[in-house]
């Protein structure tokens, strides 16, 4: 299996929201597009936050590419997550069922 590769392409700070808002590029060479368990925890890791504060809002491929662009945000606390996220991506990103 190759490991896929993350590399932050902007990132903004809202104050307002208490969050970071990421713009990633995913590299999978030779796999499928990854999972959004797989990119919270893999960006987790490259920001230094915990996996419960990450919430990856989007992942979108084109067709027939190895590369994706990833939205992400990183809030303070888990709680700040569950107030300003909608129900259906706390779903997704497995912070509430």
């Amino acid at each position: 299996m190759t490991e896929i590769k993350i590399d932050i392409e902007s990132e903004k700070e809202n104050k307002l929201l208490n969050r970071r808002e990421l713009t990633l590029r995913v590299s999978h060479k030779g796999e499928p597009t990854p999972t959004r368990k797989t990119v919270r925890t893999k960006v987790a890791e490259l920001t230094g936050f915990n996996k419960e504060q990450v919430v990856i809002d989007s992942i979108n491929t084109e067709f027939g590419r190895d590369e994706a662009e990833i939205y992400a945000k990183l809030y303070n606390d888990k709680k700040d997550a569950l107030k300003y996220e909608r129900k259906h991506i706390l779903v997704r990103n497995d912070l509430q069922s």
